[in-house]
């Protein structure tokens, strides 16, 4: 009877790492697509600013229109991303809104 004990008792600590340690990796990797998503943001207003095609606020449909961005979409919703959202330039900082 106290082997079973101890032996479910192992068995949940062992699920209990395995689940959180899914978790996190879970989180790790959509942290890295949303940074791959706004870096290409990023890339395409500092392309449009130094062509001087876009002054320093713009919004995403303006890089559409242009032709610096295809159309983008959410990672993990599959959504297509606010055409209207703000990417303002200032000096050497980008800033997209989230």
């Amino acid at each position: 009877m106290e082997k079973k004990i101890i032996s479910c008792v192992y068995i949940s600590l062992f699920l209990v790492v395995v689940v959180f340690s899914i978790y996190k990796v879970n989180k790790k990797h959509e942290e890295k697509l949303y940074e791959v998503l706004y870096g290409r943001i990023e890339y395409a207003a500092n392309s449009c600013y130094l062509d001087n095609a876009c002054n320093d606020n713009i919004v995403l449909l303006d890089l559409y229109e242009k032709g610096y961005l295809d159309v983008q979409y959410d990672p993990i919703t599959k959504e297509e991303i606010n055409k209207e959202t703000k990417i303002t330039i200032n000096e050497d900082n980008i800033n997209v809104e989230k």
